[in-house]
């Protein structure tokens, strides 16, 4: 087994350091760019400086979370001066989310660690096996996965460090899946600006228009995560890092929540899972620390339920605070001194590792009158009060008859414990890879093809008038009824998120042309029986928004792409397009949720049922359930469409158009599809009465 890690957050530099003080054996941060917390304080590289080899000299260690999406003008122009920084001044890990990002480290900093973010919704064996074979050092796997199937990623691959969140705030949406925030009010989760909307208040209702909010409006607001009773079953399915959430949370939540992990931590080292117990005055600790409407730990053993919302209470409540003044956790160390008539004096610090800091000075010469004595040595050599070290044993062999001037004593503590405090903070000299920029030439196709995809049985019946469709996409169980309507292409668009236990979701038909992939779970599966590379389709949530994405991608064969919603029409133009689809009509998916809102409302019917919540501007947005994979997707009120951009859009260079098919009806289809006829191929005035989106075609994200 793996060392197990307890992993804090940091917001600055105080809180870092009295993490390390409180237990942490490693923390996590965010600098001054490219973190998923862009309004936190977060870290200059002075700062990253100073509290790396404080981690370092503690015998911890610190990660950068570099987990948001990187445009090209970013990946290109600031990442590289970026990492390299953090390198050279001996950063452990990077958390990394974007594909680029990820491949751009093992390129340049071959030899630094990788832990792939739970932003990349990592929740199977085949998923961990992907990156693993890339070079990650490490997986934070999704917060929705149960106990077992941590163990499954774990027996498949023993030698993965498997990280998992243990207590915090949880997400609704499966992380790295929400488009909610970034669509409603252009502020990305994806790059580190989420405006949390899923902690405002909704009413739901059914198809009658009957109101659903029985237990309160809070609706899309889960419970913190709080694991603390269950960590000896994590440890033994797997987990070797637990991770504190809440680098926006204040150096009495960090240290309070840290130092009842680390207790209950060592408890099962010590004890054992027979004898491990959590006490009531300890989750009373945890609750003040902080809470929404209580804990949760509803996922370790269930898919989902009610009982791991809010419903009332969205907001974080804690006791008053404290005013945390943690000491700093001193390193014990021995010393051994030897002052013998005649020999030079020699004073060497270790701790426990065996690292050494020595001093060895000038020949001990007889007193001439008053000697120096035991006790003298004891009192020069043991004055580390303002080191962070003290001593633990101290051996002297000394004469009786010899003279040390008290000055020579301290001056020789002084030099051997800086030599030790060097040995524990230098940094060990990483790879640096001198950096070429990417450059792409972009390939402008004549005219882009129509692909469209569909999860209704009436949408399909709505294909029989349309012949300029090249290339359609249906769930696996439409396959058959998709052949029966369309001549052309079909493809199989798997799940939004496959789960194992979900796996015959994936059967694929040995008919169809391909299949559009949307997890890094589905790549690994793919992967795993040899499905030929040059079938599939990377699905706008696999996010290639840079050119370092896109090229990874095709190096693993993967050539074939959906461009991401959350680039605008001036970014795609540094965008290599001519293996990509582009989306221009849809209702955007906001949220992939485990939590079933319809379960939680109405109760489980198992019956893909549809219902709708409304939001306090009044806007409506449909929640689908997926009962053949269990969750949620929560659309857009409007829907989005790009037809009167038609000129920027060719321009742009894409292989297909794709128009989406989700919640609408056979007629609706039909409705569009006429629509994109008269636009496209009889170059017709567009003309469309519905209040519509462009989403950030024309305004982007930050």
């Amino acid at each position: 087994m793996n060392k197990l890690e307890l992993l804090s957050p940091a917001g600055d530099l105080q809180i870092f350091k009295a993490a390390i003080n409180s237990g942490a054996d490693a923390v996590y941060f965010g600098g001054d760019l490219f973190g998923a917390r862009a309004y936190a304080k977060n870290f200059s590289i002075e700062d990253a400086k100073e509290a790396i080899k404080y981690a370092h000299l503690h015998g911890a260690k610190a990660y950068l979370t570099v987990n948001t999406l990187l445009k090209n003008l970013e990946i290109e122009g600031k990442l590289y001066e970026y990492l390299k920084a953090y390198v050279e001044n001996g950063i452990d890990a990077f958390i990394v989310q974007d594909f680029g990002v990820f491949n751009f480290i093992r390129t340049y900093f071959p030899d630094t660690h990788i832990h792939v973010s739970t932003q990349a919704s990592l929740c199977t064996e085949y998923g961990a096996k992907f990156f693993e074979d890339l070079g990650a050092s490490r997986i934070v796997t999704a917060r929705e996965i149960s106990i077992n199937e941590i163990s499954r990623i774990h027996s498949a691959c023993p030698d993965l460090e498997i990280e998992s969140f243990v207590h915090g705030a949880l997400c609704v949406c499966y992380s790295g899946q929400c488009l909610m925030s970034s669509i409603l009010g252009g502020r990305s989760g994806n790059r580190g600006r989420c405006a949390q909307p899923c902690r405002l208040p909704y009413e739901a209702f059914d198809d009658k228009n009957n109101k659903l909010n029985k237990k309160g409006n809070y609706i899309l607001s889960p419970k913190d995560f709080c694991t603390i009773k269950y960590l000896p079953e994590m440890i033994e399915a797997g987990v070797m890092s637990f991770k504190i959430e809440g680098r926006m949370k204040q150096i009495d939540y960090a240290t309070g929540v840290l130092s009842v992990y680390r207790h209950y931590i060592d408890q099962y080292l010590y004890k054992g899972a027979a004898n491990y117990s959590v006490s009531d005055e300890d989750i009373t600790r945890l609750l003040n620390s902080g809470n929404r409407s209580g804990f949760t730990d509803l996922y370790l053993h269930s898919h989902n339920g009610p009982e791991m919302m809010t419903f009332e209470a969205p907001s974080h409540t804690k006791a008053e605070s404290s005013n945390a003044d943690i000491s700093e956790r001193k390193i014990k160390v021995s010393c051994k001194v030897s002052a013998n008539l005649g020999k030079e004096l020699q004073v060497t610090f270790m701790d426990d590792n065996g690292n050494e800091g020595n001093f060895t000075g000038s020949v001990i010469e007889k007193a001439q009158n008053r000697a120096t004595s035991k006790e003298d040595i004891v009192k020069a050599i043991s004055g580390l009060g303002n080191t962070s070290f003290e001593i633990d044993k101290l051996n002297i062999d000394y004469d009786d008859d010899i003279f040390l001037p008290v000055s020579v004593l301290k001056n020789a503590r002084r030099e051997a414990i800086a030599k030790l405090t060097a040995v524990l903070s230098t940094e060990k000299n990483k790879i640096v890879v001198p950096f070429e920029e990417l450059k792409v030439q972009r390939n402008i196709q004549a005219s882009p093809k129509a692909f469209i995809t569909l999860l209704k049985e009436e949408q399909i019946k709505a294909l029989k008038n349309f012949d300029f469709i090249d290339a359609i996409a249906v769930p696996s169980h439409l396959f058959e009824t998709a052949k029966q309507y369309f001549s052309g292409k079909v493809y199989i668009y798997l799940p939004a998120v496959f789960r194992s236990s979900k796996i015959k979701s994936l059967d694929i038909d040995d008919r169809a042309d391909g299949v559009i992939a949307a997890s890094y779970d589905e790549l690994g599966y793919l992967s795993s029986i040899n499905y030929p590379q040059e079938k599939v389709i990377l699905d706008h949530r696999l996010y290639t928004f840079n050119n370092r994405s896109v090229k990874s991608f095709e190096k693993l064969g993967f050539n074939y792409s959906c461009i991401p919603y959350e680039l605008s029409l001036k970014e795609l133009n540094h965008r290599d397009n001519h293996n990509s689809q582009m989306i221009i009509y849809s209702r955007i998916p906001m949220m992939i949720t485990a939590n079933c809102t319809v379960k939680n409302t109405i109760g489980c019917k198992k019956a893909n049922s549809q219902i709708t919540l409304v939001d306090r501007k009044n806007e409506s947005f449909i929640v689908a359930c997926d009962c053949n994979n269990c969750y949620n997707t929560i659309y857009n009120s409007k829907r989005y469409m790009a037809f009167d951009l038609k000129d920027e859009l060719l321009s742009l260079g894409v292989k297909e158009f794709r128009l989406d098919f989700t919640v609408e009806s056979e007629s609706e289809t039909e409705e569009i599809l006429n629509l994109y006829k008269d636009l496209f191929i009889k170059n017709q005035p567009f003309k469309f009465k519905e209040d519509f989106t462009k989403g950030h075609l024309k305004r982007g994200v930050e």
